[in-house]
């Protein structure tokens, strides 16, 4: 904890040395601008020995006024404070620039007879609250950025969360689904059943393997995505065309774990059982820096069931979280017709 302590002070220190090494030579060259190299080297004298005194009004307003006074609020004293503390380094900096600075290295600037007339010193105070300001408005679009910053990461956390929980409900949806189908074979004494079993187990095996990694390859996809075709084929009616192809090359692709297998499962949910034909295609294509799955359903008849749109909804989360501002969803439903196409810039 104190190492982080001492990171984020040398930080801070590192940011404000910057910050008054830029107005000490940014302002030099404003005020030396046009003349010759010993202008340049008063006006250089002059930012450096009224440093110490710039630097004390600039913090006791930022650090000890405003957030004592103004964030209160108690503005009445917060403005009472303002002017005692304008006049005070006002002084002191005509003192300093007048008897010392400019008494050596530049005697034309010196202001002549009583120069610490109130309205000198109003004058010359307010002209010099301009490093307040530039202070001031540093801090504030630091601390926007840093609120943003922590509002981008609540919500990096938030998607996080989500995407965890998706991946932990995939698994008994994913059961209950598998399970319906198996027990429709086991109650007509299929003799496909053990078959299934087993195909299930290795499935399942395959899917606990990857339940802890943020993305996995896309050919483990492809593979889970096989084996849950081969399951649901055994217990659909063969007149139902089933295809899934696959193009290009897979390995070093990685992706989020089941952001293709869901909407595969759900395509299968909604197939109707009838004598209907029914066509349901899906496609998996790689090409450099792209990424495309599409699937279609398509039946004579109706579709028993319509698409449940909350897969869709999860898809854009993983997407969203993983690929943000470089995807592309589309869908299409019908009463006899579903299409759904990502696109991934990779």
């Amino acid at each position: 904890m104190s190492e982080f302590l001492i990171h984020i002070d040398k930080k801070r220190v590192t940011q404000h040395t910057i910050f008054w090494m830029c107005w000490i030579f940014g302002f030099t060259f404003i005020q030396s601008f046009g003349f010759g190299m010993h202008d340049y080297m008063a006006w250089l004298v002059y930012y450096l020995v009224t440093l110490p005194l710039f630097m004390a009004h600039t913090y006791l307003i930022a650090y000890w006024l405003v957030p004592a006074y103004f964030f209160r609020p108690r503005y009445e004293l917060f403005g009472l404070w303002i002017i005692v503390l304008l006049i005070i380094a006002s002084v002191f900096e005509m003192v300093i620039s007048n008897e010392v600075v400019w008494a050596l290295v530049k005697p034309e600037n010196k202001q002549p007879g009583n120069y610490l007339g109130w309205q000198n010193i109003l004058i010359n105070g307010l002209g010099n609250e301009y490093v307040i300001i530039v202070f001031l408005s540093v801090k504030v679009v630091r601390f926007w950025n840093s609120k943003m910053g922590e509002k981008t990461d609540l919500l990096n956390r938030k998607l996080s969360t989500e995407i965890e929980l998706l991946k932990i409900q995939s698994y008994p949806r994913f059961l209950l689904n598998v399970a319906d189908k198996l027990e429709d074979l086991a109650k007509n004494h299929s003799s496909q059943t053990p078959e299934m079993i087993i195909r299930l187990s290795n499935l399942m095996n395959s899917m606990i393997s990857d339940d802890r990694s943020d993305k996995i390859l896309l050919q483990k996809e492809v593979d889970l995505i096989k084996g849950y075709i081969d399951i649901q084929l055994m217990s659909l009616p063969a007149d139902y065309d089933v295809n899934f192809q696959i193009s290009g090359e897979l390995n070093g692709i990685r992706i989020p774990p089941f952001l293709f297998f869901q909407l595969v499962e759900e395509g299968f949910m909604i197939l109707d059982e009838s004598e209907k034909k029914t066509d349901y295609s899906m496609l998996i294509r790689t090409e450099p820096q792209h990424l495309l799955f599409s699937m279609t359903i398509w039946n004579d008849g109706l579709l028993s069931k319509q698409f449940n749109t909350v897969v869709i909804e999860n898809c854009l989360k993983y997407l969203d979280y993983f690929y943000p501002g470089n995807h592309k969803v589309m869908s299409n439903f019908e009463i006899n017709f579903v299409e759904v196409s990502i696109e991934i810039n990779i």
